[in-house]
């Protein structure tokens, strides 16, 4: 309780804290926007400083998170933790914005741990996984990250209160004092502007009794990407050339290091392979934001995914441009997938502006060969840069 103290009154003063009553009134399974609630203003701050850190969700964000189901199971949850931090879990999670922010959290960062090989490309994320991994271990977090991403699909799928209980108290039973400390601080972290800074040593201190600070320094804010790569390895990439490896990753001796071009010992960074070869290893960040978006549909529903693969129709027919540029008969969308709606979805990215005019002649190929197909075009920050969307269709 000495601990979270100064968390608990920051919380409160950023959203005043509501009655403890628990209300269970669970929407069908699948719903992003029950009864489609308008998101709170508070809220709309807290979304905004999480992403800007984090990076995009990698799961369907409900209107409002204070009544979506994954909050209600993580508020049940701290019924079924251990004596030892059952009442400051109950105290914490009372706090509407840390709760908020708890959900962001499994919703964001600790579902980019499904993937066989974890890549973190946001600065803070690669980050604080780094300073997380030295202070309680890849195995405790990978765990901790199952466990999260096991209570989002069981209350998702839950249609009455004694299954949300069900799985709220698995998750509880699994979570001990290390991973509710991962918890708080990943949760804070993401809100840095919303929170005052606290005295000795912050969050971390939170942490502290596990291990020995890590080492590194300054030199952690020099990462740029961090990948988990399935010898158990931690890959750190954009250190400057010559550091070594024990300068940075301190105890961790499972930890690879590489410049800020990209090589390694190993021969460079390790590319997500999940959904396919990788793209192209020239261009690794192209690469990663394929498998990144092919994640987020996976877990959105989507089907018959496909990783830079001849374009298809709905019905998994090969289709073709009827008035080819030149001679391109058919095109490889970079992301394609079906929606539970049956609708194929085509996403392409653009790495380089200066290409800019070749992509849009590939998008307008690609509308010839499948109109009844939803088409875009994005820069690699994320940028829209044309879409269509076939009459009758509805798209969020």
């Amino acid at each position: 309780m000495e601990e979270i103290r100064p968390l608990l009154t920051a919380f409160a003063s950023f959203r005043p804290q509501v009655s403890r009553q628990l209300r269970l009134m669970l929407e069908p399974p699948g719903l992003v926007n029950p009864s489609q609630r308008p998101t709170p203003p508070w809220e709309l701050r807290l979304r905004e400083e999480f992403f800007s850190r984090f990076g995009p969700a990698l799961l369907p964000v409900p209107a409002t998170l204070e009544t979506s189901r994954l909050t209600l199971a993580l508020t049940l949850s701290t019924r079924y933790m251990d004596d030892g931090i059952r009442e400051a879990a109950q105290e914490l999670f009372s706090a509407p914005a840390f709760l908020a922010s708890l959900t962001l959290s499994v919703m964001v960062y600790f579902a980019a741990w499904l993937a066989p090989e974890p890549l973190f490309s946001k600065t803070f994320a690669a980050t604080l996984t780094v300073r997380l991994a030295l202070l309680v271990g890849l195995v405790e977090l990978g765990r901790l990250a199952q466990a999260c991403m096991r209570l989002h699909h069981e209350a998702e799928i839950a249609t009455t209160p004694k299954e949300l209980e069900g799985a709220a108290e698995r998750f509880g039973k699994s979570v001990g004092g290390t991973a509710l400390r991962v918890l708080v601080v990943v949760a804070s972290l993401g809100v840095p502007q919303v929170l005052p800074k606290m005295p000795g040593g912050g969050l971390w201190t939170l942490l502290s009794p596990l291990r020995h600070a890590p080492a590194g320094g300054p030199l952690l804010d020099s990462i740029t990407t961090v990948q988990v790569v399935s010898n158990g390895t931690l890959l750190v990439t954009g250190v400057a050339a010559g550091t070594s490896a024990v300068s940075i990753c301190g105890e961790l001796t499972a930890c690879t290091m590489a410049d800020t071009k990209g090589s390694a010992s190993s021969g460079g960074p390790r590319l997500s392979t999940r959904y396919g070869k990788p793209h192209t290893r020239q261009n690794p960040p192209h690469n990663e934001a394929i498998e990144e978006e092919l994640a987020r549909r996976e877990a959105a529903g989507h089907a018959h995914l496909r990783k830079n693969k001849a374009q298809q129709d709905a019905r998994g027919r090969d289709v073709y441009d009827p008035t080819p540029v030149k001679g391109v008969h058919f095109r490889k969308p970079d992301v394609s997938s079906v929606r539970p709606d049956g609708v194929r979805q085509n996403t392409n990215y653009v790495s380089n502006p200066r290409e800019i005019q070749r992509e849009l002649d590939a998008f307008d190929s690609m509308l010839r060969a499948d109109p009844s197909a939803i088409h875009e075009l994005y820069l690699l920050n994320g940028t829209l840069v044309r879409r269509y969307i076939p009459p009758g269709v509805s798209f969020p």
